[in-house]
């Protein structure tokens, strides 16, 4: 469910995809071309930084890298407010395969109820022609996700050569 002031024209607006506040949360996709798009992210830089700490994988990308994503259009940046602050936020990505087109959870820290959040994005991505939605996390996250559908394909293993 999309909404917007009526008549606010597409370039003025902030949020590409606002949900109404439910259980105090609001999700708000931003727009990374509205002039306010920087203060968010900036916002947002110490969940981003939590977020890539807890993946462990710092060797591999930092804060700055997923902020040049998201400003480049190359990922999108969801925020959770409570009120007008933002409480958290999380990044989805994309990935093309030759079955498939998909998202992909590439960060996500703060407050968040992802009983309601979840299939809020799923339709979102389903309606732009996206086909599943993916995400890697620590065990734990098998079973928040299980109940909404979502089931367990591999074990990420690195090693650094």
């Amino acid at each position: 469910m999309q909404m917007e002031q009526a008549g606010t024209p597409a370039v003025e607006r902030e949020f590409i995809f606002t949900t109404p506040v439910d259980r105090g949360l609001s999700y708000k996709l931003l727009d990374a071309t509205h002039s306010k798009f920087a203060n968010k992210v900036a916002e947002c830089f110490k969940f981003l930084e939590k977020s890539v700490k807890r993946s462990k994988c710092e060797d591999l990308f930092v804060a700055e890298d997923l902020v040049k994503r998201v400003s480049l259009g190359q990922s999108h940046l969801w925020i959770a407010c409570e009120q007008e602050e933002i409480v958290g936020c999380f990044i989805i990505g994309f990935g093309s395969f030759p079955q498939g087109k998909g998202i992909n959870a590439e960060a996500i820290s703060g407050k968040f109820d992802f009983s309601v959040i979840t299939p809020v994005v799923e339709k979102f991505y389903k309606a732009l022609g996206f086909d599943f939605f993916e995400m890697t996390g620590r065990r734990g996250w098998e079973k928040v996700m299980k109940p909404m559908g979502y089931e367990f394909k591999t074990i990420t293993i690195r090693k650094r050569l």
